[in-house]
């Protein structure tokens, strides 16, 4: 007897599902099992959805809850981009601890696309002094404190202009702006994250394309260690100008990789536009997450742990 439409379709479905595991096998390639969670995941969708057409109920397609990290990470987030834009050469020291994003506004070629817009080129945090700490005095000046150190490098590299490369532009500390938000002790954790996969900023780690702007000087005598792709299209730090070291990567290749984050992760030009997308991450129906999960250079060779910055990025 032949089955009713609907029993075949759901078998059919069934079948192939366990031919997407027979094709994962035990061991399989990281490139296929990234095909495999997006190639579900979108598929997810299409079977929730065929399922809420069945129910004569309503659901909706998210539930608040403030509990939830990811919500606490969009919420965080959110504030932070409601704060207003400060020069890196205006910040001054203050209480808390907290996320930040820091923006460019000048000439240089690698990060035309980002100038001037929405998109930060670099998001962090910064933990609190104590881990229990319950006042912006007990989490200590630790905000202000990285955005002071992250101007300071940017500086070096500026101070380095007259010295640079045939090939290699200068930047300057003028050209950088960021937002700052002190928030409640742990919250910058799950704010960070959400960020990172927001924007994908070009000099992120998880973003391989020019990481190691964060990183803190390592001597090329006792580490096995790479000059990081930012102290090769920004020279200065004195630890990293050891000729000793060799370039993770070249400036071409560097070039590249943050063309294509750009062009897989356009920038975002309107700010009111972009807090309306935001939103949209806590709308219960016809809304959606504006999370990437897979970076833009998901396939190219990363940093390795050495290589990365300090323990607050």
């Amino acid at each position: 007897m032949a089955l009713s439409p609907d029993r075949a379709a759901i078998n059919a479905l069934q079948d192939a599902l366990d031919a997407v595991l027979a094709a994962a096998g035990e061991n399989p390639p990281q490139a296929v099992v990234r095909r495999i969670r997006e190639g579900l995941s979108a598929h997810a969708v299409a079977v929730e959805t065929a399922r809420a057409v069945t129910d004569t109920v309503r659901m909706p397609s998210a539930t608040f809850d403030p509990s939830d990290p990811k919500i606490v990470g969009r919420m965080v987030s959110l504030a932070l981009l409601a704060q207003p834009l400060v020069r890196l050469t205006d910040i001054r020291s203050s209480y808390g601890s907290g996320v930040y994003a820091i923006y460019y506004s000048g000439d240089h070629p690698l990060y035309a696309g980002i100038s001037r817009s929405e998109t930060p080129i670099y998001v962090g945090k910064a933990d609190p002094a104590n881990d229990d700490a319950s006042t912006t005095r007990e989490q200590g000046a630790r905000l202000t404190a990285r955005l002071l150190e992250h101007a300071g490098t940017i500086a070096t590299a500026a101070g380095y202009a007259d010295q640079l490369p045939n090939g290699l532009s200068p930047i300057r500390l003028e050209d950088f702006l960021s937002r700052r938000l002190v928030c409640a002790t742990n919250a910058q954790l799950v704010a960070e994250k959400h960020l990172i996969r927001t924007f994908w900023p070009v000099w992120n780690a998880e973003t391989k394309a020019c990481w190691g702007m964060s990183k803190h000087g390592d001597a090329a005598s006792t580490r096995a260690n790479k000059r990081s792709p930012w102290d090769v299209v920004h020279p200065g730090r004195q630890w990293a100008l050891d000729e000793r070291l060799q370039n993770s990567l070249s400036p071409d290749e560097i070039a590249a990789r943050i063309a294509a984050t750009l062009e897989r992760v356009p920038p975002r030009r309107d700010h009111a536009a972009l807090l309306e997308e935001m939103l949209k991450g806590f709308r219960q129906n016809g809304g959606g997450a504006n999370e990437r999960e897979v970076g833009p250079n998901e396939d190219a060779a990363g940093p390795s742990e050495e290589e990365v910055g300090g323990a607050d990025d």
